[in-house]
């Protein structure tokens, strides 16, 4: 940074690399950029530092509505310094979900196997679900350190002819393909990348009240939305899915018309540009 010239310092996130960025921002007299993709591990000393660094930020650039609106009331930044930018997801493949012939119904879910994406949720929803639809399947794909807790939880729930974990795969198109619908269960998300590729490939959606939910996924309109760590109406919802299948076209269609609302890639860098001017004009 001594030896070329910079107009901007942008940071990944908010918290230790942020840290870094607003020290050399603010000693070469740079704007400073902070991105926000979510507050996952939000305590602790990344509380502290997210907390005396945003409010210096030059510009804040986040990727759903709901993390601009925690901005501006949990860490009073102002409106007019954050640029929202949704995680561009090319949903022009053209692929869509097979007809496999058999009668199984398949969820699929797609995370690493860590705490906020509460995995256990969706376990403890199939137990429900297969006792009215014993056709019912979930594959997860992912890896993560609770993976053999969470195998250890299908065991417990008596779920191992219910429940398939892939690991990582290289091809996730073909499973998106083969699936019949499309559970996320977190927590917490900033935005959930996964759901707008699954609903890309014209998987019914339901999902907690998290990252895109309301924006991309609203309920009933384009997926099915429900209250964070609600298992019984995880279960409900699953299982409208299953029962329901007019219902899982309507969402489809809603949530097509959705995607077809967001920005393309040309879109997307031109909001980045902004929030870089932002940046560089404060």
């Amino acid at each position: 940074m001594k030896q070329e010239s910079f107009d901007l310092v942008s940071s990944q996130d908010q918290y230790f690399v942020g840290f870094v960025a607003c020290h050399l921002a603010r000693k070469f007299k740079l704007g400073l950029e902070i991105q926000i993709h979510g507050f996952e591990k939000f305590y602790g000393l990344r509380k502290k530092i997210s907390q005396r660094i945003l409010p210096k930020a030059d510009s804040v650039r986040v990727v759903s509505e709901r993390l601009k609106d925690k901005l501006i009331k949990d860490f009073k930044v102002k409106e007019s310094k954050i640029t929202v930018v949704p995680i561009f997801v090319d949903t022009s493949h053209g692929l869509r979900k097979k007809d496999r012939g058999d009668k199984n119904f398949i969820f699929l879910s797609i995370g690493r196997l860590v705490e906020v994406k509460n995995f256990s949720l969706q376990l403890q929803a199939m137990k429900k679900v297969v006792q009215k639809f014993p056709q019912a399947r979930l594959f997860i794909l992912g890896k993560g350190p609770l993976e053999e807790q969470l195998k250890q939880e299908v065991k417990d729930l008596a779920l191992e002819d219910f429940v398939e974990f892939k690991g990582w795969v290289d091809d996730i198109n073909s499973y998106y393909q083969d699936a019949d619908a499309f559970v996320l269960s977190s927590d917490s998300e900033g935005w959930g990348m996964v759901v707008v590729q699954a609903a890309s490939f014209g998987l019914p959606i339901v999902m907690t009240d998290v990252g895109c939910a309301g924006e991309v996924i609203k309920d009933k309109e384009s997926g099915l939305v429900v209250p964070v760590g609600d298992s019984k109406a995880l279960t409900a919802s699953m299982l409208k899915i299953i029962k329901d299948k007019d219902l899982r076209e309507r969402l489809v269609q809603g949530a097509k018309e959705v995607l077809d609302d967001l920005p393309d890639k040309d879109k997307t860098f031109y909001l980045y540009k902004q929030s870089w001017q932002k940046a560089i004009k404060s």
